[in-house]
């Protein structure tokens, strides 16, 4: 049906991630459900696990949502931020997704990276040290 998401999921990581797997499975999880919730009907959502070039892991959600505006991208790990809060009221969450994952990351020695254009879609990526591939 038309309200479906394309989905497209990678794992080219051959190892294991030294970590908190309830964390790790919450914060990955939670880059998952953004996407899926802010991506209109019928739009691609991208996820793809990969060795880093210095061997460290990267773990990354594309979307083809309507994108964040640059200002808001620096707030957006706050607790309870929104950017527009009629469609937070409209799709659902708590404003903690992303505080969380960013929590989980530092906890893990790993840095949040968020790349988005309005009009085009967002790229959540977690990157995590070589020290904590098995």
């Amino acid at each position: 049906s038309e309200s479906d998401h394309q989905f497209e999921f990678t794992c080219a990581f051959d190892g294991s991630l030294a970590g908190t797997s309830s964390e790790l499975l919450s914060a990955m999880g939670n880059l998952v459900s953004n996407a899926v919730r802010y991506t209109p009907a019928g739009g691609k959502i991208t996820v793809l696990a990969q060795q880093g070039s210095d061997g460290g892991l990267v773990f990354s959600v594309t979307d083809t949502g309507p994108g964040i505006a640059p200002e808001h991208i620096g707030r957006l790990t706050e607790r309870f931020y929104r950017v527009d809060r009629s469609r937070s009221r409209e799709t659902g969450g708590t404003g903690l997704g992303l505080a969380i994952v960013k929590h989980v990351a530092q906890r893990h020695g790993a840095r949040l990276q968020i790349a988005s254009t309005v009009g085009v879609g967002s790229v959540f990526t977690l990157v995590f040290p070589p020290q904590r591939v098995c």
